[in-house]
């Protein structure tokens, strides 16, 4: 295997790519749904992409307070996110296709200090003469997207928002000990409300950076824990689609898709 400096396809990518260019396999991990409205949309499914990479989970400081610490897992995540959708983007650019769907992100802790991101979807191109000036990215599922376009507007990219936070206060003691009954522990509220609107804004950064018109939501996470019984920490990501509109029209499709379901009818 030869050897990588970690810039550009990985060999094993390379080498998955001439494997697809010497048979003429087409793979797809599109739902027959999915891969219908994708056809609506006027894209057709010209193999299955990938991006990742593991990153150690590290402190600078053995003594840095919980909330630095989190702070810095919310810069590895991102930098993981970005860097496992660079490299799909990277091979779906290498198939010669317009655009990715239905990516899926995926976070999966290796030994306790590593953890692996990938980057999974579908790379398709546009079926039609006028083809997209750059590649797009969407988690958004080819039904989703045949009925975007019906509706006049396109997927951009892939938005990602990740944000970590902190909150300190002695008397959280009080709040969370077992005679203190159902309260309100106040400085967890204030971190994951927090924490929670960072994560938004940041996407909602990555959508005006994009230069798209508006973004879809596609999923929230978030994980709290306390600090001994004095602190609370939180991080919370945000991911979603830059949508674009390129036809006035309509607000949303009604039956606009002649997509049945694949079971029987009354």
């Amino acid at each position: 295997m030869p050897a990588w400096d970690g810039r550009g396809l990985p060999p094993v990518a390379r080498a998955r790519l001439d494997r697809f260019r010497s048979s003429g396999l087409k793979t797809s991990l599109l739902t027959v749904p999915g891969a219908v409205g994708a056809e609506v949309a006027g894209f057709t499914a010209v193999g299955e992409v990938m991006g990742c990479v593991v990153q150690q989970v590290g402190w600078t400081d053995l003594g840095q307070w919980a909330a630095d610490q989190v702070r810095q897992l919310a810069d590895m995540l991102r930098h993981g996110y970005a860097t496992a959708l660079d490299r799909l983007t990277e091979e779906a650019t290498a198939l010669g296709a317009d655009g990715v769907l239905g990516i899926r992100f995926t976070v999966t802790p290796l030994d306790g200090v590593m953890q692996e991101f990938v980057a999974l979807g579908t790379a398709v191109r546009a079926d039609t003469r006028q083809r997209p000036r750059r590649l797009f990215t969407t988690d958004l599922p080819g039904q989703d997207v045949g009925k975007l376009v019906r509706a006049g507007w396109v997927p951009v990219r892939v938005a990602v928002g990740v944000a970590g936070r902190g909150g300190f206060d002695y008397f959280m003691r009080y709040q969370t000990n077992s005679w203190a009954g159902n309260v309100e522990v106040d400085t967890a509220t204030k971190v994951v409300t927090e924490v929670r609107a960072a994560a938004r804004a940041e996407f909602a950064r990555a959508i005006r950076d994009s230069g798209a018109d508006g973004g879809i939501v596609s999923g929230m996470r978030l994980r709290a824990w306390p600090v001994q019984d004095l602190a609370v920490v939180g991080i919370a990501s945000v991911t979603g689609t830059a949508i674009a509109r390129f036809h006035e029209g309509r607000a949303a499709p009604t039956g606009a898709l002649k997509i049945l379901p694949l079971r029987e009818t009354p």
